[in-house]
């Protein structure tokens, strides 16, 4: 019996797996990002290239924004996963995970910001689509994900909150107690 709890205990170290392969993919972001980056200003700055500049500054800099984005959500999500079933590392309070609902609200907020992105590129590129089509398309996903989002943030609220109430309802029947034990040690005396 204990030799199984040690190999299912073990078994967490598969996490590794998912940690190493988000950590290397954000890093493959981060760089491609910096790579890109660095392009884009020598276009923007020598004139190098024979696009029009002007038309695409803004969506080029948004996919560029977004290339970092994506690395940083990896790398948050592999970090978490990390400390979720390896051990807690020693990061801000800020960046530490404590539950898997917050990876999985950082891949949802990701999401949002993966379609937002594509629409906008689609927007600023000239196409002979309906836009409104399009548009819905892209915005019912958005708006069912910010939805799920609401609604998780709400019930972690509402379970916060009947912990802190259980919590002074636990502290004030501590105190209670602590006056009855005092009044009875002072007729004691």
């Amino acid at each position: 019996m204990i030799r199984l709890v040690k190999i299912i205990a073990g078994m967490r170290f598969f996490a590794l797996i998912p940690f190493i392969g988000l950590a290397i993919a954000a890093d493959v972001l981060f760089i491609k990002g910096g790579i890109d980056l660095v392009h884009f200003l020598w276009e923007l700055v020598f004139g190098v290239g024979g696009v029009d500049i002007q038309k695409h500054i803004i969506v080029d800099i948004v996919e560029i924004v977004h290339l970092f984005l994506v690395g940083t959500v990896l790398f948050l999500t592999s970090l978490g996963i990390y400390e979720l079933f390896i051990q807690p590392l020693p990061l801000p309070p800020w960046l530490k995970t404590h539950n898997i609902e917050e990876l999985e609200l950082n891949l949802v907020g990701l999401t949002i910001v993966v379609l937002a992105v594509n629409f906008l590129s689609v927007i600023f590129e000239e196409q002979e689509i309906n836009l409104a089509i399009y548009g819905i398309g892209y915005a019912l996903p958005i708006t069912a994900l910010a939805y799920f989002m609401k609604v998780r943030s709400q019930i972690k609220g509402n379970e916060s909150a009947k912990m802190t109430d259980n919590d002074d309802e636990n502290s004030k029947g501590h105190e209670d107690s602590f006056k009855a034990m005092e009044e009875s040690f002072e007729a004691m005396s």
